[in-house]
């Protein structure tokens, strides 16, 4: 008579309810098609956030309660994806943060930031290629350097030491271009010098 009893006992169906609130399924990760390192790993990284949050602060069930569960687990569910977007958010704009300041930050050096073109007393007498190329040079330069310089640098006020700084290099660059320009019609005045002929004197 004990025999069927336990036989009975171990056929008995066990009850099928829903899972403990602990048994929340692992996630299985697999790398989409045409799907980014960068956002393969981000997305990783969400699902296990999410895991761990609900493992943390899933509440127990009752039996009362199993058909507002469906709503709670829905309502965590969203709670949970806004807490982490918020999070990714707040660290992308500080990572932007943190780039905007290191492009802004010493990106203009000495002499790259340009008031005016540079303004030439005395004008030679002649122009050859050599003086107009050198001419187109600087005007390029210049340019150049007005394009460089970020909007927010231009519209900054210069402080005092950085403003004596780029009229002392101003200075030096207009000098330096006088300087060549002074050695142009030295070598010009002496080319044609050499290059007039000698009288003869009648003997």
């Amino acid at each position: 008579a004990m025999a069927p009893s336990l036989l009975e006992k171990k056929q008995q169906p066990k009850p099928k309810g829903p899972k403990a609130p602990r048994d929340i399924p692992v996630p299985k990760f697999r790398r989409g098609k045409g799907e980014s390192e960068r956002s393969y790993i981000c997305r990783m990284e969400q699902e296990v956030q999410r895991v761990l949050f609900l493992t943390e602060n899933q509440l127990q069930r009752e039996p009362e309660k199993e058909a507002a569960a469906p709503e709670k687990s829905r309502r965590r569910k969203e709670f949970q994806n806004k807490k982490l977007e918020k999070a990714r958010k707040k660290k992308e704009e500080k990572k932007e943060a943190m780039l905007e300041k290191s492009l802004f930050q010493d990106t203009v050096a000495f002499g790259e930031v340009v008031t005016q073109p540079p303004t030439i007393t005395s004008r030679p007498r002649g122009r050859g290629p050599a003086e107009q190329a050198g001419r187109k040079r600087l005007l390029l330069s210049s340019r150049l350097g007005r394009s460089q310089a970020s909007p927010a640098s231009l519209a900054a006020p210069l402080s005092m030491a950085r403003r004596r700084i780029v009229e002392e290099e101003r200075a030096r660059v207009i000098q330096a271009y006088r300087d060549m320009q002074r050695r142009k019609q030295q070598q010009r005045e002496a080319a044609r010098g050499s290059a007039r002929p000698r009288r003869k004197v009648p003997r």
